[in-house]
């Protein structure tokens, strides 16, 4: 007689990887989710489901900090995609670093002014679909991926080609 039942689970549970000392440090961490800064999203999308991979996340990687800011912005993606914008960055709290020149904002235009078009962000159409990133300080715009000053920008010529400054110089100003 053969019985079809299931046969028992002998997997151990999925439990975090922590030590006793790092564990109270961790959950204390991951629980940032639970504050007022996340409050407007807490209806919407249930903190501690991602509390509970943060916890696991951040024991398997010995408390790495990254851990941490990279389940609170899946966190903070997932309320935007339910159109609640949380600003939760700071220059202590996961800071997002940017290049020179440029500065953090919870809301980039999609398509940033650069050399080539230096109106494409008030040109550009405007929706209400925005990510945080890195923009251009005023007076500086988007060239080959870094941010250059206005003057440093070249120009078109009547056929609507655009030139560099150094390569406008060597074709137009050489003599």
């Amino acid at each position: 007689f053969l019985s079809y039942s299931c046969l028992s689970d002998l997997r151990e549970d999925d439990v975090p990887p922590c030590t006793a000392e790092n564990k109270p440090v961790i959950e204390s961490q991951c629980n940032v989710l639970k504050s007022d800064k996340f409050k407007a999203c807490h209806n919407l999308v249930k903190a501690e489901d991602f509390i509970q991979i943060c916890i696991y996340d951040m024991c398997q990687y010995d408390g790495m900090k990254s851990a941490l800011c990279d389940i609170v912005q899946v966190y903070v993606d997932t309320c935007r995609n339910h159109g609640i914008t949380i600003k939760w960055r700071n220059s202590t709290f996961c800071p997002l670093p940017c290049p020179s020149h440029s500065h953090y904002t919870d809301c980039v235009s999609t398509c940033p002014s650069t050399c080539n078009d230096i109106f494409a962000s008030s040109l550009c159409e405007k929706t209400e679909e925005c990510t945080e990133g890195c923009e251009c300080d005023d007076n500086y715009v988007l060239s080959n991926g870094k941010c250059v000053p206005l003057s440093d920008c070249g120009c078109r010529d009547d056929d609507n080609n655009y030139y560099s400054v150094s390569s406008f110089r060597r074709k137009f100003l050489a003599v």
